[in-house]
């Protein structure tokens, strides 16, 4: 008689997921860059990146996320933009990477929220590193659904609170013309209301 099959189930600690992240970002500061790069992907325009004491909130206005997104988004090394290459409304070569960045910002903040709108759909989910390091598995993250009109236009706002130290705007910027298509038209980055060129980095370092 054939016995039922057995399964043994492939884990991994989440302190390795932030080790990764570490490691593939060895800067900290790459994260911003990643953000920067899926709102393009998304069809953005604008990208507004606030940069404050312990604080930096990044604001764009591309297509936003429905639950389908948010479960992409936080699907670790997700391959799905190598099977939808363009972005739909600028045909932009979608250049986001990994997605591993966002683990990443945790080694930088103690929690991030990630604020997304698709037109009627609006949801807010809050990542906060205590919480996710003392829940057990299987991993789950808050998704809260807000009114429709809490936000006015389609979009994603990535805030990260509780920074671990403080982040340099110039070094933002410096990374952001080192690492993103900001010639692209249509396409525009605010930091602090200063808005970003592709101008020399020499004073930037």
């Amino acid at each position: 008689m054939q016995s039922s099959p057995e399964y043994i189930p492939v884990t991994i600690d989440k302190s390795h997921i932030i080790t990764i992240g570490e490691r593939l970002y060895t800067e900290s500061i790459e994260f911003v860059r990643e953000i920067v790069n899926n709102a393009y992907d998304a069809d953005a325009t604008l990208i507004e990146i606030i940069v404050a004491e312990d604080m930096i909130e990044i604001r764009d206005n591309g297509s936003g996320m429905g639950r389908e997104g948010l479960n992409q988004y936080f699907n670790i090394g997700s391959q799905q933009k190598l099977y939808d290459a363009k972005s739909p409304v600028y045909n932009r070569d979608r250049i986001g990477q990994f997605g591993i960045g966002k683990f990443a910002s945790l080694s930088a903040c103690k929690r991030f929220e990630v604020i997304t709108k698709k037109d009627d759909f609006v949801a807010r989910v809050i990542f906060d590193k205590e919480q996710w390091e003392k829940a057990g598995d299987p991993w789950q993250l808050p998704l809260e659904i807000l009114p429709a009109d809490f936000r006015k236009q389609n979009g994603i706002t990535v805030i990260l609170m509780g920074l671990a130290r403080r982040f340099d705007p110039k070094d933002i910027e410096a990374k952001i013309i080192e690492g993103t298509p900001i010639k692209a038209p249509y396409f525009r980055v605010r930091i602090n209301n200063h808005t970003v060129t592709p101008r020399s980095l020499s004073g930037h370092r």
